[in-house]
């Protein structure tokens, strides 16, 4: 397995943790791992992460972008579902959430306008 198949692994767990952890602040894992130190561990794996990938930018791939962004909206509803409350204020029943949403779909049409665009312009290469 790649090196940055597993940093991507635990970067998604940590940052899990992180949400979990805002959500349910008073847990035992809370108390074991607090905010502060879930976020250094994030910060290092993503600096870790563009070290080993020496400098060379890589583009998400639609799938996993959108992936990513209906994993973490879909966090953020079950979080609150199971009775947590954001520490930060993030919840369904807030108007910010309803934005963010609003954005994350707005920006979810672009990559899907983007990409449909591209695949008629291979077909115009290809003809």
């Amino acid at each position: 397995m790649k090196l940055s198949t597993i940093l991507n692994f635990f970067i998604l767990v940590f940052f899990t943790l992180l949400f979990v952890n805002d959500f349910f602040p008073h847990t035992t894992l809370a108390e074991v791992l607090s905010k502060q130190i879930i976020l250094l561990i994030l910060i290092a794996l993503v600096i870790i992460q563009i070290a080993s990938d020496k400098g060379k930018y890589k583009k998400l791939s639609k799938k996993a972008y959108v992936g990513l962004t209906v994993y973490t909206v879909g966090l953020w509803i079950v979080l609150t579902l199971l009775g947590g409350e954001s520490q930060l204020g993030l919840s369904y029943n807030s108007p910010f959430f309803y934005l963010i949403v609003l954005l994350l779909a707005l920006d979810l049409l672009r990559v899907y306008r983007q990409s449909k665009r591209e695949q008629s312009e291979e077909k115009a290469k290809q003809e």
